[in-house]
């Protein structure tokens, strides 16, 4: 009997540790009374929760408690979402929540705030991060397409240009800030005449490639020189390119960008079953969430400009449009959609708006 309850116990523990380890969930942060389920974005591997929203918890404070989770590029949404909400309402650490996504994140959590419907755990608030719902995941997919601006030129310091050639892993936060993009004539015209650019740069463009990185640097002649290019260079592609398709290798930016955004929506945006609104192809479209309020919180700038209006207020019907209840969206100046997770004014808004 005794050796019994011993491999009884034995087997409560093993199948505890089973349990947590098919877990979605996991902690950022916790011992705060304020409790926030966030879902990631989307990237090469997946969404990563700790690498979107790990600065953020940190910075929401010892009042919250952050969850996150990750995902591959395939999957289905919803199922996901009912999976989720199941561990929150099984979870007695958590005793009321929030939900909120970043980017396509935003989508997952629109369903999982439709799975927490009913539950006394959820406290009816959703956070959009520079995010929204799509009635339609081809339209969405189509969007992020058109949405996409090719690019004209872009244009960076030598040292800078170097380190992309050769993989971009020693590229500083500080650095990164010297890589402009541009997007018409006269925005690199009016690039090629500033103080710290005239007489110091060197132009690739049309079907002039990029020589050799040596040839570079001999005919900088010791300087630092801005290195202007239209078209994905050759040399070095495999490394300096490693998460774009083949296919655009030579091709100009302009050309070149669609075809990997295409990509990107083919491996990504479409592999995830069930991220829109619709119930059919081409049918009907789930009904707004019934009383969330939703707080969407919009990156102010695209590419170093600021967003246009009709863009703000596009974001603004979409929120709206997504429930029957409140719904409020706050530009939080200074970020763009790539860095807005990492900003204190976020962490501020979520703060004065988390309802307790």
């Amino acid at each position: 009997m005794k050796y019994l309850k011993l491999y009884e116990q034995f087997r409560l523990i093993l199948e505890a540790d089973e349990k947590k380890d098919n877990t979605i969930l996991y902690n950022l942060s916790q011992g705060g009374e304020k409790t926030l389920i966030l879902l990631p974005g989307s990237g090469k591997d997946g969404g990563q929760g700790k690498d979107d929203f790990q600065l953020l918890a940190d910075t929401l404070g010892k009042d919250f408690s952050v969850y996150s989770a990750d995902f591959e590029n395939a999957f289905d949404v919803r199922a996901y979402a009912k999976s989720i909400a199941n561990e929150i309402n099984n979870n007695d650490d958590i005793k009321q929540c929030a939900v909120g996504g970043f980017s396509i994140g935003g989508a997952i959590a629109w369903h999982l705030a439709n799975a927490l419907k009913g539950s006394k755990k959820f406290n009816n608030q959703l956070f959009f991060i520079d995010s929204g719902i799509p009635n339609s995941t081809e339209e969405f997919a189509e969007g992020i397409v058109k949405g996409n601006t090719p690019r004209i030129a872009t244009a960076q310091p030598l040292n800078i240009f170097i380190k992309n050639r050769n993989g971009g892993s020693d590229i500083t936060p500080e650095e990164q800030k010297q890589i402009l993009n541009f997007y018409s004539a006269a925005e690199l015209m009016a690039f090629k005449k500033r103080d710290d650019v005239k007489d110091n740069y060197m132009e690739y463009m049309d079907s002039v490639f990029p020589p050799s990185t040596e040839q570079i640097e001999k005919d900088s002649k010791g300087n630092n020189p801005w290195i202007i290019e239209d078209k994905y260079d050759k040399t070095n592609f495999e490394t300096r390119y490693s998460v774009k398709p083949k296919e655009i290798n030579g091709k100009s930016f302009e050309e070149g960008d669609v075809i990997n955004n295409r990509k990107f929506v083919e491996k990504d945006t479409l592999a995830k079953k069930g991220l829109g609104r619709e119930t059919t192809p081409g049918g009907d479209i789930l009904p707004k969430l019934n009383g969330v309020e939703v707080i969407s919180l919009f990156a102010g700038n695209k590419e170093g400009k600021p967003k246009s209006k009709d863009e703000i207020e596009s974001s603004r019907k979409e929120a709206a449009g997504s429930t029957s209840g409140k719904s409020n969206l706050i530009v939080i100046s200074g970020t763009e959609h790539g860095d807005i997770t990492k900003s204190e004014n976020l962490a501020t808004n979520i703060k004065s708006n988390f309802k307790y």
